[in-house]
């Protein structure tokens, strides 16, 4: 904010508000302001908090990061070379896929600093973020969404500025999977389309500096099932790791699944492989429900787009969310850009349809196979004859991870082809 603004409760004008501080509000405000456009952008925590997220930044993220000249190892980030899956006995360890046009590893990097990061970015393209401001309800207008008003959070250092309300032409929906803002705007989950449920928390360990993401498949419920879910241990290289499990609502016992006594199982179980002391947490578990496979719409509406996790953008196979927020902000920004260059709103209806280009019949691929691997009978069989092999469980990554080759094509892509087949004549799931 300009140093010259008063303390006092004030208004402002912008062409978009951003509702939401995180990766997708932060990518629309910095596209926005590289083109030239006034765009504020809100959070409503004051200060960066850690949020609820198992701090991985995957090879598709990593390209959406290197687009905002943003480079997660140096601020700190630990580089992850693959992914060591395991199921029972079995193990294997896959690097991530070699692609044309994707990094081949990913990064752990904690979410508030990743946050902090992007917002500063955003805010050196031109953007106005302000922090400690929550967009309370919209401002509507003949019908029309004109900006929203805000509450100022208490924490917010004395002298600065109380942002009373922000009037805009356009608005942006990225307050993320709860997105309480979006609700208002009338967005719902689609209630037969899958999400996840996940906790997790953090623990010392002298292993934290590995390279590999361990991803445990198949993990037991009380009555000795395999969930359709996993278990999962990402190396943050500063002492510490992040452990969490993450479960499909399409798993057949899914009410019956307390997530905090199964992270609770998880970590004894892991204890001695890595490390650590299960009763020496670092933070309380978090637990928290990723909509998935672009569950939540509508995605737009007469002035307003919905980005991120609140469009429920997140990967179906595994729940990551970082990439698609950061990708569906951009195609959020271009599409406002156009608008607000040529004067002419309806661009906005073609919002869907380029987010549908990018991820649409992955995301429908995905959600098949979320249905079918929630039946035990299905998805026992599925673990052994998927992690039967080295190759098989590459194959398996870079379905799951959406890096599918076009040159050299392998199993991976064949599968894939079959499952998008066979997805284009089942119903909308």
């Amino acid at each position: 904010m300009p140093a010259h603004l008063p303390a006092e409760r004030i208004l402002l004008d912008t062409d978009v508000l951003v509702v939401g501080g995180g990766p997708a509000g932060a990518s629309v405000g910095y596209w926005l302001a590289q083109a030239g456009h006034h765009v504020t952008v809100v959070e409503k925590r004051p200060v960066p908090r850690h949020k609820a997220c198992g701090d991985a930044l995957t090879p598709r993220a990593l390209r959406e990061l290197a687009l905002l000249d943003v480079d997660p190892l140096a601020l700190g980030g630990h580089r992850l070379n693959g992914v060591r899956m395991v199921h029972g006995a079995r193990e294997a360890t896959v690097p991530w896929p070699e692609h044309a046009d994707i990094p081949s590893h990913a990064v752990a990097l904690r979410r508030d600093v990743l946050d902090t990061e992007l917002r500063r970015h955003a805010t050196e393209a031109g953007a106005q973020v302000l922090m400690g401001h929550e967009a309370t309800g919209p401002i509507v207008e003949r019908g029309f969404v004109r900006g929203a008003g805000m509450a100022a959070d208490s924490e917010l250092a004395a002298g600065l500025p109380r942002v009373e309300s922000v009037r805009s032409r356009f608005l942006v929906v990225a307050d993320g999977a709860n997105s309480s803002f979006g609700r208002a705007l009338g967005t719902t989950r689609h209630r037969n389309w899958p999400y996840g449920i996940a906790t997790r928390t953090y623990f010392d360990s002298p292993r934290s500096s590995e390279s590999w993401i361990e991803s445990i498949l198949g993990i037991p419920d009380a009555a000795g099932n395999p969930i359709a879910g996993y278990g999962w241990v990402i190396p943050l290289g500063d002492g510490t790791l992040n452990v969490g499990v993450a479960v499909l609502s399409t798993y057949r016992d899914v009410r019956g699944v307390n997530a905090l006594k199964l992270l609770e199982k998880f970590t004894h179980r892991i204890a001695e492989r890595w490390e650590i002391d299960p009763s020496a947490k670092l933070k309380a578990p978090t637990r928290f429900r990723i909509p998935l496979g672009g569950s939540v719409g509508p995605k737009m509406g007469p002035t307003f787009l919905v980005a991120g996790d609140a469009a429920g953008l997140a990967n179906p196979f595994n729940g990551d969310g970082v990439d698609a927020a950061l990708m569906s902000g951009r195609l959020a920004a271009e599409v406002l850009d156009e608008a607000l260059t040529t004067g002419n709103s309806t661009t906005l209806q073609r919002y869907p349809t380029v987010l549908n280009d990018a991820v649409g019949q992955f995301h429908k691929v995905g959600r098949l196979s979320a249905r079918f691997l929630g039946r035990p009978m299905v998805l026992r069989p599925a673990l052994r004859l998927g992690l039967h092999s080295d190759r098989a469980m590459g194959a398996i990554l870079r379905i799951a991870a959406n890096e599918l080759r076009d040159q050299r094509p392998g199993g991976a892509e064949r599968t894939y082809a079959i499952a998008n087949t066979i997805s284009k004549f089942a119903p909308n799931w």
